[in-house]
């Protein structure tokens, strides 16, 4: 039993010290609302994924323990605070103002793209997790301009993996639930004994 217990407590030990290591995320938020109509499309989906170290083991990933990020199709490389670039366009500048993720599995990031070419199309978004995702261009020898905003709801629905760490006090169930079953076999033991 002593043995069944330290392994319990080995295999404890190895997943509290998973934070420590690079580990790639992906996420997808689903289900927006349309500003222009006020129409909520339940099949409207955004995404990306980061890579990431908790490197203070403080629980948190924040933007300068990231070595990737990539948020609605653009890839923010590398991720260093106030940088500026994307590797998807030599046009594209990007920048990533604030980032964090909670390990119990709350993202709050907010990334934004802006661009033009040597012709006269221009193009720009913003993604602010939360609140709102905004893309928009135009043609300025043309005179267009376009813009499509989508709203976050109390519907949409947020899910990333691999999936979140459980609460501290979530994952002290385990030894705790291991520790009363070593009590109860040993009583058991004394009142057979």
């Amino acid at each position: 039993m002593k043995k069944n217990l330290l392994c319990a407590a080995l295999l404890v030990a190895g997943i509290s010290t998973v934070h420590a290591q690079p580990t790639t995320w992906d996420f997808t938020y689903r289900g927006f609302v349309d500003a222009a109509t006020g129409v909520f499309d339940s099949r409207r989906e955004f995404g990306g994924s980061f890579v990431g170290e908790d490197s203070n083991q403080d629980g948190v990933i924040v933007l300068d323990e990231l070595s990737y990020f990539s948020s609605g199709g653009y890839l923010f490389f590398p991720v260093t605070p106030g940088s500026y670039g994307c590797n998807t366009s030599s046009y594209l500048r990007c920048e990533v103002k604030n980032f964090s993720y909670t390990l119990t599995g709350k993202l709050q990031y907010e990334a934004r793209t802006y661009g033009y070419d040597e012709g006269s199309m221009s193009w720009y978004s913003n993604d602010v997790i939360g609140s709102h995702l905004l893309r928009g261009g135009g043609d300025f020898m043309r005179g267009t301009r376009w813009e499509n905003r989508y709203n976050w709801s109390d519907q949409t629905t947020f899910t990333i993996s691999p999936a979140p760490v459980p609460e501290p006090t979530v994952a002290l169930m385990l030894p705790a639930g291991l520790a009363l079953m070593y009590l109860a076999r040993v009583r058991r033991r004394k009142t057979s004994a």
